[in-house]
């Protein structure tokens, strides 16, 4: 029954729709609106006009219609059918695994992909019309709008291959505001437990308490800020920016344990002289924990 099915649409293409001469539609897109972007299903919605532009004589407006979204299942209905057009205005949800390694500095694509239900490369091809575009209103809040791109693809399943039209929308974070919300307050917790260093070896319990009040500070702000994004299988910048956070703690408390033992053992002066090439190491500790950022 299958087989009878794509026997009978293939005949209903007229002569020249052949593996030699495949038949044109250009797909044109007008986005409208970014209506949710959820990093932690790894989903947005969108909403948009698709039209379809076509030689009626070669292809029918039922073949047109046959086609679907291989990202999502959104809802749509039809706008404008002219002789050779067809206009829907789509509006659901879009499904693409966002890539967080440069987390909270990343930028993502939200894009949209379809392609015809029944008919490969040999018998139809898409083609982009030069019209699509992105609506002057369109805005995300906490998002920097970037590059808007239409592409005709290819995809294969098995031996069929099926052409396949792509549009897409750059979402980039502003870079001021991702400073603010993700680094800066780290910087101010890590900075307040370095004062460690300016306080009396002989006052090494207010040192100790200092260290770990923010490092529990620091660590709260770090499962804070992974909790927008999924469980990741890799470590995202911010990962590896709080692994310098963590080592430079560590650092302070090694450091402040090592003072109070010094000087339980009435060793004050020698306290007093490590607590001054502990303070002199640090900025070197520091600038080889940003190389080592940068070199990952």
């Amino acid at each position: 029954m299958v087989t009878a099915f794509f026997a009978t649409l293939a005949f209903s293409i007229k002569a020249d729709a052949s593996p030699e001469n495949p038949v044109g539609v250009e797909v044109g897109v007008w986005l409208v609106n970014v209506e949710r972007v959820d990093l932690a299903a790894n989903s947005y919605r969108l909403d948009f006009y698709l039209w379809f532009r076509f030689n009626s004589s070669e292809l029918s407006l039922e073949e047109v219609e046959e086609f679907e979204f291989t990202n999502g299942a959104p809802s749509k209905y039809e706008v404008n059918i002219a002789d050779g057009y067809l206009e829907y205005r789509v509006r659901g949800d879009f499904i693409r695994t966002f890539d967080f390694t440069r987390y909270p500095y990343e930028s993502h694509e939200l894009s949209v992909e379809l392609e015809h239900k029944n008919l490969d490369v040999s018998y139809l091809v898409y083609q982009v019309d030069p019209e699509s575009n992105v609506d002057e209103t369109v805005n995300v809040a906490g998002w920097g709008i970037g590059d808007f791109k239409t592409d005709i693809t290819e995809h294969s399943y098995g031996e069929e291959t099926y052409s396949r039209f792509v549009f897409s929308l750059m979402l980039k974070r502003p870079t001021i505001s991702a400073f603010i919300k993700s680094v800066l307050p780290i910087a101010v917790i890590t900075t307040i437990s370095l004062l460690a260093f300016f306080i009396s070896p002989q006052n090494f319990a207010q040192r100790i308490g200092l260290g770990v009040t923010t490092l529990l500070s620091a660590t709260a702000f770090h499962l804070s800020l992974l909790s927008g994004i999924p469980p990741t299988g890799y470590l995202t910048l911010a990962d590896r920016m709080m692994l310098s956070i963590y080592t430079i703690f560590l650092y302070n408390l090694s450091a402040s344990v090592y003072i109070m033992w010094l000087v339980d053992a009435k060793k004050t002066e020698e306290a007093q002289k490590f607590n001054k090439k502990a303070l002199k190491l640090l900025p070197v500790l520091i600038v080889i924990l940003i190389l080592l950022q940068l070199l990952v």
